[in-house]
């Protein structure tokens, strides 16, 4: 049962990614002038990321983990240290500090480590650790700011929401996978909050593009 209910999980969270997609480009003309045109790009680039790994390395299970850890979880870390630091920061010289300090966190694999999953799981505790950094200062900002009454106008309320909810709640899972892995019953649990989160954050996401305001920060 609880198998099949991973299943459907996974279903469903292609195409609620579908969905957000779709939603994106409808609201993509009044953002056409603004930054968040690139958050639309981003999200139709996640859901064509998460397609081709489905669809088309289907009977290529070892491509899969390669494709996952050395462009689609980059993309993920890189594309929102430009949102936190760039662009609603206003901090460049952190962009390019957590830019490096990611790249940097592959290096072991190049000869330090023999398995993969060691280097994902130190690359995606760094790079989560160091979105975590981001959100925590776009929290205080918000809380600091004389708008935070028209939260539900603020494009980045919906995605701090989400990326705290889903990358800083399932960091565990992928930092010591290998461990939570040696416990199946623990692993199934786990994995369906990660799956359930997954889909939270994709609905805060819609939701940004639905209320949220092009001119707020």
């Amino acid at each position: 049962m609880i198998e099949n209910f991973q299943k459907l999980l996974g279903e469903t969270l292609l195409w609620l990614q579908l969905f957000a997609a779709i939603v994106s480009l409808i609201y993509l003309p009044r953002l056409k002038n603004t930054y968040w045109k690139w958050f639309v790009a981003y999200i139709c680039l996640i859901f064509l990321i998460e397609a081709f790994s489905k669809w088309g390395l289907q009977n290529h299970a070892s491509s899969r983990v390669y494709w996952y850890d050395f462009f689609g979880i980059p993309v993920q870390f890189l594309f929102f240290y430009w949102l936190y630091a760039v662009k609603s920061l206003k901090n460049k010289q952190l962009f390019w500090v957590c830019t490096i300090v990611y790249i940097l966190s592959f290096l072991p694999y190049f000869g330090l480590f023999e398995k993969v999953s060691i280097v994902y799981s130190l690359s995606y505790t760094v790079g989560n650790v160091l979105l975590m950094l981001l959100v925590f200062l776009e929290l205080f900002k918000q809380i600091k700011s004389e708008n935070i009454l028209l939260f539900k106008e603020n494009f980045m309320f919906y995605i701090n929401i989400g990326i705290m909810i889903f990358y800083i709640g399932t960091l565990p899972f992928f930092s010591f996978y290998g461990l939570i892995l040696k416990n199946p019953s623990f692993w199934n649990n786990y994995y369906i909050f990660f799956m359930v989160a997954n889909h939270i954050m994709y609905l805060l996401f819609t939701a940004a593009f639905i209320w949220g305001k092009p001119n707020t920060h």
